[in-house]
């Protein structure tokens, strides 16, 4: 039996509503996803298509992290809310692997040396940093420089501070505020220090990520494409290196813009390889 549920909600630990949507079977008659998106994404087309592709399957979830999307969003912010997030998202799903994107690898991974058995296996699609490299994990800018302008009552130039921060050319920041997707994307600035806090958490605080690698014992899938730019592929390098039980892979041709086809194929030979069902 086959199921698309849209503007789903559960409720999270504090109380925040968070909205999903599945696709494929009925929870607890397939083997289950859940795909966690990265800095300013939420149900992305992409995962939609790969969704579709997984279909009879797999049971995906996706949803929109909080402060995205239809989600809900409860201050004080911490990375510890969202790994609550994830487990209200499995009690829906049952046992679940995740999918994290970008920055999302690292939400992923923190919520599977948290949750535990819970969490069957993750895929890393293209992280964001090299935990090799001795760099502080984000650049400063991402949580001050952003909730800077969020006090002063500005997102659009809370978002032109990421965009920056990431190294896009200035020239090209009027034609993307021209755009239709700007006013999405000054909605959602808030939760760029959100991921600003999960990527600091990678090295910094008293339950650092990168203290807790052997807390990690479920199957990783570290993933780039031949055409990921190099940081991204060093960044996947390093992990997969840290990691007790990751498998690295690269896919010929792919980067960013990866198929659906392709990353759908990544996500079954993860379950294959964590013996999920």
């Amino acid at each position: 039996m086959t199921t698309l549920t849209a503007d789903a909600f559960t409720t999270s630990a504090d109380g925040t509503r968070i909205a999903y949507d599945l696709t494929g079977p009925v929870p607890g008659l397939a083997p289950a996803v859940v795909v966690v998106d990265g800095v300013l994404a939420h149900r992305l087309a992409v995962t939609r298509a790969v969704a579709a592709e997984l279909d009879r399957r797999v049971t995906t979830l996706r949803y929109d992290r909080r402060g995205r999307g239809a989600s809900g969003d409860t201050p004080p912010y911490s990375v510890d809310r969202e790994v609550d997030d994830i487990a209200a998202l499995l009690e829906v799903t049952g046992p679940a692997a995740l999918v994290g994107i970008s920055t999302g690898v690292f939400l992923a991974l923190r919520a599977a040396a948290d949750l535990g058995a819970a969490v069957t296996a993750v895929l890393c699609y293209e992280p964001t940093y090299d935990v090799a490299s001795g760099e502080p994990p984000v650049d400063p800018r991402m949580i001050a420089g952003v909730e800077a302008c969020l006090e002063a009552g500005d997102p659009g130039s809370a978002v032109e501070v990421f965009l920056d921060v990431m190294g896009m050319p200035c020239g090209l920041v009027p034609r993307m505020r021209a755009s239709p997707s700007w006013a999405d994307l000054e909605a959602i600035a808030p939760t760029i220090a959100y991921d600003g806090r999960v990527l600091a958490g990678v090295a910094l605080g008293h339950r650092a990520l990168m203290c807790r690698w052997e807390q990690i014992t479920q199957s990783v899938l570290v993933v780039d494409g031949t055409a990921s730019a190099a940081a991204v592929t060093a960044a996947a390098d390093s992990l997969a290196a840290a990691l007790p039980e990751a498998l690295r892979v690269t896919l010929p041709g792919h980067g960013t813009d990866v198929p659906p086809a392709a990353l759908a194929e990544a996500v079954t030979g993860l379950l294959r390889r964590a013996g999920v069902p």
